[in-house]
């Protein structure tokens, strides 16, 4: 496997679709300085007197298991740089927002991961990531990137810190080692779709020729004119 190789963590039975969940955020409160006690939409992650920052089921639910990888006893750096949309770290996440009463306890309980208080959101790239919302209900996250190339027959150890509780409503958890080509990342579904719409169009385009052959109308015939096929104005 070449480098870069990418490291996603997957969620099966996760429905970050969810209605509920993905309205669960205030999108200024993320960009911008002076919104950054805004709650509106948040519930029912807020804290009226200790305003949270970033609010919501979404923020607050943040992917928290840990992988470190290690070959032939030397351990492997996870790169956790730019693994979020560009557009997103300069355009829905501030760079002068900072994390503030997040994930502190109390009634609100802790719901997933932490994040450094000193470091702006538009540095976060794991919140960032989390946040864009997936469609289907098993879904694949960017974790971190391997910079090294790893050879046939490698043994690469992985340490997971299992925090993430997904047992608890029947979900599966899985690590994804993957690298991409020119063309993108494997991806059946999409693929499957391709081939699938590809091969309706084909056979509606050859029942139309069928027909054609089999009962031909001219082009253009004024004949077929409803003013001319109904003289008189009668239909």
């Amino acid at each position: 496997m070449k480098n870069p190789i990418y490291v996603y963590y997957q969620l099966d039975k996760y429905y970050q679709n969810h209605r509920r969940y993905v309205k669960s955020r205030n999108d200024l409160q993320l960009s911008e300085t002076s919104k950054a006690n805004e709650q509106k939409g948040c519930e029912p992650i807020i804290n009226s007197s200790n305003p949270i920052v970033p609010c919501g089921l979404i923020a607050w639910s943040l992917f928290n298991d840990t992988y470190k990888f290690s070959l032939k006893d030397k351990a492997l750096e996870i790169d956790k740089k730019d693994i979020a949309w560009k557009s997103d770290k300069e355009n829905k996440f501030g760079s002068q927002v900072y994390p503030k009463n997040f994930q502190s306890g109390g009634s609100l309980g802790i719901g997933g991961g932490k994040l450094k208080e000193n470091v702006p959101l538009s540095e976060q790239d794991d919140l960032i990531v989390w946040m864009r919302t997936a469609a289907l209900p098993t879904f694949r996250k960017l974790y971190g990137k391997i910079t090294v190339d790893l050879e046939a027959n490698d043994v690469v150890t992985v340490s997971i810190e299992n925090n993430y509780n997904t047992y608890k409503y029947g979900g599966e958890k899985v690590l994804v080692l993957s690298t991409t080509t020119w063309l993108g990342g494997k991806n059946h579904f999409l693929g499957r779709a391709y081939v699938a719409l590809g091969g309706i169009s084909l056979f509606v385009a050859a029942c139309f020729t069928f027909l054609y052959l089999m009962k031909p109308r001219p082009i253009g015939d004024p004949a077929y004119l409803s003013w001319n096929r109904y003289p008189g104005g009668g239909m």
